[in-house]
């Protein structure tokens, strides 16, 4: 997704979970500082934002948004023809392995406009996320994607913690708050 797209909800949200041992929360920072210089350095050219649980278990997520199916492909190529970038992130993902909990996973959902309601969700923007899993058809407060399993995730965003934690205790059980982490900009090209 072009940083100049980036003015409304993206149509598809990738979100790649790597779910983290407690000990771990620490040195998976340090890679994913190292993998985020990395992604400059060697032009990986796709904005993303990197998220990291402030309540329930310790994880990190990468949401990368995207306008099209067309867009995923044109990605996943680039990033394959990157060699270099290839070699160097699978090195930080090997090392990241000892501190997982789990086996990451990585999956597409779909924004839903007719499901949701008020200022929507966009990349990059809030300080704090509300992010809550549901089934339901109603309208929701929040911009709602659509996982493949037919959940629904719903996502908040909020400037202060203070507000963040109030609407998550507010919105249930299944609510988890997050910190906006990392917001990766790619430099233009020229």
């Amino acid at each position: 997704m072009s940083v100049h797209a980036q003015d409304r909800p993206p149509q598809i949200l990738e979100v790649y979970r790597d779910y983290l041992k407690p000990n771990g929360v620490a040195a998976n920072r340090k890679l994913e500082n190292r993998a985020e210089q990395l992604c400059g350095k060697l032009g990986f050219a796709h904005a993303y934002l990197t998220i990291e649980s402030m309540s329930g278990p310790a994880e990190m997520w990468y949401l990368n948004g995207f306008e099209s199916e067309a867009e995923v492909a044109k990605l996943r190529r680039e990033y394959q023809q990157n060699s270099r970038l290839a070699s160097a992130l699978n090195e930080i993902v090997q090392r990241k392995a000892a501190l997982k909990r789990a086996e990451s996973t990585d999956e597409f959902s779909y924004y839903r406009p007719d499901l949701s309601r008020g200022d929507p969700w966009i990349i990059g923007r809030g300080r704090f996320l509300v992010i809550t899993f549901v089934r339901d058809d109603l309208p929701l407060d929040g911009t709602v994607f659509e996982m493949k399993d037919g959940s629904r995730m719903v996502v908040r965003s909020m400037e202060t913690f203070a507000e963040a934690r109030a609407l998550a205790r507010s919105a249930g059980s299944s609510a988890r708050l997050f910190c906006s982490y990392y917001f990766f900009r790619p430099v233009a090209r020229r």
